[in-house]
């Protein structure tokens, strides 16, 4: 499932923004969820738990972040971004990135927008508005996730081939550090509370824990086989992780690091996200094409919607 190497690019223009349109009414808030072999992202109201709508995007969507005027979706084989108006839920702009565009983030003010690219080897930044790419940092080798922490002013970048986080400054562009952490990072998660980074180490089947004020790995968390994804609770105690080939989430109590429970979800589980009020945790299961809705206070499944083939939402899905 890593992202493939063909390209068609479909270029764009970005239009004014609606940031509350037709659809703004119903319960919300909205988890976007990729749907990798089906070319489109279904949406769910977390409300109702009810699909909304599907979003055709280019070849092969992946990344997904979300801010206050649009949904950005990495399309890896058309190789461009899909630009989403928060308030139509329509594609308005189309914009060519790179090689092999992954992982994606979105300052929520909608100013910037930050993009993996498998490939070269970079983080591509947009501007948010036009589209055009202001900035580029060379990282390590097929940075996959990213998750921004806007309160220090910094991103953080899985590389999966260099075993390592890259730390950059968002105002300078300057990395701060590279972190070694366990065997092929993926997904990353930042804690809200303690601001500790969660690297998901694929191969390591492990999370790699990273202090912010330290810059180096101070906790080796275990988990199930072949991880991908991570989340964490508002309240900052537990640790939700998907496991794509066990077909579950390990819960993980924060302050002892050890291990809760494990969740039966759906097959080969991906994306994962928490909702705004921290109620339920989302799982998005590329095997079998659904949505498994997990209570963050019984730590059961309540629920599972049908999304489509190749259920992936990697990254920040849920507003």
């Amino acid at each position: 499932m890593w992202p493939p190497s063909s390209r068609h690019c479909l270029p764009g223009i970005l239009a004014a923004c609606l940031i509350l349109g037709s659809h703004a009414g119903q319960a919300g808030p909205y988890a976007f969820v990729t749907n990798q072999l089906a070319d489109n992202v279904t949406v769910i109201d977390t409300g109702t738990r009810k699909k909304v709508t599907t979003i055709r995007t280019g070849h092969r969507p992946v990344g997904v972040a979300v801010s206050e005027t649009h949904i950005f979706v990495t399309n890896s084989e058309s190789r461009d971004i899909s630009f989403i108006n928060r308030g139509t839920l329509e594609v308005e702009a189309t914009v060519p990135v790179g090689d092999g565009p992954v992982g994606i983030a979105a300052d929520a003010d909608s100013k910037r927008v930050f993009v993996t690219d498998w490939y070269r080897h970079h983080v591509f930044v947009l501007d948010a508005g036009t589209g055009a790419i202001i900035e580029q940092v060379k990282v390590g080798q097929s940075p996959a996730g990213l998750t921004l922490d806007e309160d220090f002013h910094r991103l953080y970048v899985a590389n999966r081939d260099s075993d390592s986080v890259s730390i950059i400054d968002t105002r300078s562009y300057r990395i701060l550090a590279e972190v070694k952490v366990g065997d092929a990072p993926f997904g990353l998660a930042l804690d809200p509370v303690s601001r500790r980074i969660y690297a998901v180490n694929v191969r390591g089947n492990s999370v790699s824990v990273i202090d912010p004020d330290k810059l180096e790995v101070v906790a080796t968390l275990e988990v199930g086989e072949w991880p991908y994804c991570a989340t964490v609770s508002l309240d900052g105690k537990h640790l939700f992780v998907t496991n794509q080939d066990e077909d579950s989430v390990t819960v993980i109590d924060i302050a002892s690091g050890s291990k809760l429970v494990e969740i039966e979800v759906g097959g080969t589980p991906e994306g994962i996200d928490i909702t705004p009020d921290g109620q339920h945790v989302y799982v998005a299961n590329w095997g079998d094409g659904s949505v498994s809705v997990i209570d963050t206070r019984s730590l059961q499944v309540v629920d599972t919607i049908d999304s489509d083939e190749g259920s992936r939402a990697f990254g920040s899905f849920i507003w």
